[in-house]
């Protein structure tokens, strides 16, 4: 029986459970901070140069796992659209590299960057994804 207007609380939901409506599955933990050490290194693809620690490659087959554990790499950068690819080629293209950092696309101005960083993230299977939008 219920008194002063208080609610049951419900029972913790069990592995396999399928959700309520409208509530997340909680998003497992990371390995650990690689970014914020020292000695990791942000991928830039599909620039001609780069910042000093970064690693310029002109290809999303040139990212193959040796150069992600090689450089620790917790960031990717990439344009929206390359003339050889796109960023939903290489987002699937990391996503099968098993690669848990964060893609980040830089964009032309664009009238809803989240629903783009939605559509990668969802193509991708739940990879990190975060629109820059370039003035």
């Amino acid at each position: 029986m219920q008194t002063g207007g208080q609610e049951r609380g419900l029972p913790p939901a069990k592995a396999g459970q399928a959700l309520a409506p409208g509530r997340r599955a909680a998003r497992p933990a990371r390995k650990e901070a690689a970014a914020d050490a020292p000695d990791a290194i942000t991928i830039a693809l599909g620039f001609d140069s780069a910042a000093p620690d970064c690693v310029a490659v002109d290809a999303p087959a040139r990212i193959d796992a040796a150069l992600l554990a090689s450089t620790r790499a917790q960031k990717v950068i990439c344009p929206l659209f390359a003339e050889d690819y796109d960023a939903l080629v290489v987002a699937g293209h990391l996503r099968s590299l098993g690669f848990d950092g964060t893609l980040v696309v830089l964009a032309p101005d664009l009238p809803n960057p989240r629903m783009v960083e939605r559509e990668i993230r969802n193509q991708a299977g739940g990879l990190r994804v975060s629109v820059v939008v370039k003035p």
